[in-house]
């Protein structure tokens, strides 16, 4: 097993546009929250005023995930896709034929991977929103650590729903328009055509991007675990079909 990994991590980080996807799951990260701050209107007073609004300085801090996901996804579909054009995945398979190990260890790889690049930008966002807060006279603390880790996790969990799909599907474009489509779709959907509380609460709940980050009525970790059901079962369906398919 540790053969394979070093196989694979060597390859991730031997391809330069690999390499700069990783870079930019914490790049994203920290840009996204410092654009989201900087053009935020919140109350320009200390807090000691009875009159002073109150902000969601976590939900603001951490709010840069949207743009690092869109990294994520791009990272595990490139690290997957591109050995399916022009099919080495044949090269591969003749030096390691055993395909659930090949699979188990480039999940692993894009698992680590973004788990490094997402606790760094989440760091990186933290240490800009003390800034932006205090040049805003905003008090509060930049994120809670259980949230910090669930925006971790919720990284990692993305890229690795995004490596099953690109395994089934055996296309990086085509797997990362589905995996975006997956995420934003129902939210989309919810803010376009009108619907019914109860029908808002049950797409909200059951979407994995709003159920992921805590935006839905179910809790955060409950949230998280509605994704993490959507990530293996991808990852499920794709190592299926990479172990009985032809390469």
């Amino acid at each position: 097993m540790n053969r394979a990994l070093l196989a694979e991590w060597t390859k991730l980080r031997t391809v330069r546009s690999t390499v700069a996807v990783a870079a930019g799951v914490a790049v994203a990260m920290v840009a996204g929250t410092a654009l989201i701050i900087a053009n935020t209107n919140v109350p320009l007073c200390t807090g000691r005023s009875p009159d002073c609004g109150t902000v969601d300085t976590t939900a603001l801090t951490l709010s840069g995930v949207h743009f690092a996901q869109l990294a994520a996804i791009a990272l595990a579909a490139l690290v997957v896709g591109a050995e399916f054009q022009p099919r080495t995945i044949r090269t591969t398979l003749a030096m390691d034929p055993r395909r659930v190990r090949v699979f188990t260890a480039k999940s692993s790889v894009i698992a680590g991977t973004v788990l490094v690049g997402g606790a760094l930008g989440v760091a990186g966002a933290m240490g800009a929103a003390t800034v932006l807060f205090d040049d805003k006279s905003v008090t509060g603390h930049p994120a809670t650590l259980p949230r910090a880790a669930g925006a971790v996790l919720y990284l990692v969990l993305v890229a690795l729903l995004s490596a099953g799909v690109a395994t089934a599907v055996r296309h990086a474009g085509g797997s990362m328009g589905a995996v975006v489509a997956l995420l934003y779709g129902p939210y989309l959907l919810t803010t376009v055509v009108p619907l019914p509380a109860h029908t808002l609460h049950l797409v909200q709940d059951l979407a994995p991007m709003t159920a992921g980050l805590g935006t839905a009525p179910l809790g955060p970790w409950a949230g998280l675990s509605i994704l993490t059901a959507y990530t293996l079962t991808a990852l499920a369906i794709g190592g299926a079909l990479f172990v009985v398919r032809d390469a």
